[in-house]
């Protein structure tokens, strides 16, 4: 038998539920970093860690060990809404997503990371009820800390607040549980971070 050739790029997914693909009806082909590997080639290598509920802490221990033995060539680390939600102290927020990032660097040095910060929430129906202006607050908060982390270890900001302000305006984008993008919305989101990743020539 031939022994099967190295994947030409791995790429490597750390995230939450909206990294996994919850809100469609196949998660595995459906997500965004599914939609993302086919437009990288057709030697890319996708190992998609999101796990739903995970927050940056526990990202720590269980997917970032992971990462580093993927040797991956381009990772991407969305972990910020969970915490987010979860009310986790901005300063225990901004350690954990730091320490995150630095392993990474400093087992891969060569990786190129690509970090996602917090899409606009308060479009969305879950939140319909909430306290926007309170909510809109927090969410700034939380993408001043990722600001902040970003810039100090040299990696690149996928800046979803910024980009995916269209949201308000797509509906449809949005899974039944008013909360998680659907298949569509997911294609959205790859079109984001491929467009990313292309700025910066990934």
């Amino acid at each position: 038998m031939q022994p099967t050739p190295a994947a030409h790029l791995t790429y490597v997914a750390i995230g939450a539920s909206d990294t996994f693909g919850t809100g469609t009806n196949d998660p595995a082909t459906q997500c965004w970093p599914a939609s993302l590997i086919k437009r990288l080639g057709p030697d890319a290598r996708l190992i998609n860690l999101g796990i739903p509920g995970i927050d940056a802490h526990d990202a720590l221990n269980i997917e970032v060990p992971v990462a580093l033995d993927s040797h991956a060539h381009l990772i991407t680390v969305w972990l910020a809404v969970n915490d987010l939600i979860d009310k986790v102290p901005l300063a225990s927020y901004q350690k954990d997503l730091a320490s995150v990032l630095q392993r990474l660097q400093a087992a891969n040095p060569q990786a190129r990371i690509f970090v996602a910060n917090v899409p606009d929430l308060t479009v969305l129906p879950r939140f319909a009820h909430s306290d926007k202006q309170a909510l809109r607050s927090t969410i700034f908060a939380y993408n001043s800390v990722i600001a902040t982390v970003v810039a100090g270890q040299h990696v690149i900001l996928v800046d979803l607040y910024q980009t995916w302000q269209t949201l308000s305006e797509h509906p449809e984008y949005i899974s039944a549980d008013g909360f998680h993008p659907n298949a569509s919305g997911y294609a959205v989101l790859a079109e984001i971070f491929y467009d990313t990743l292309q700025m910066h020539h990934l």
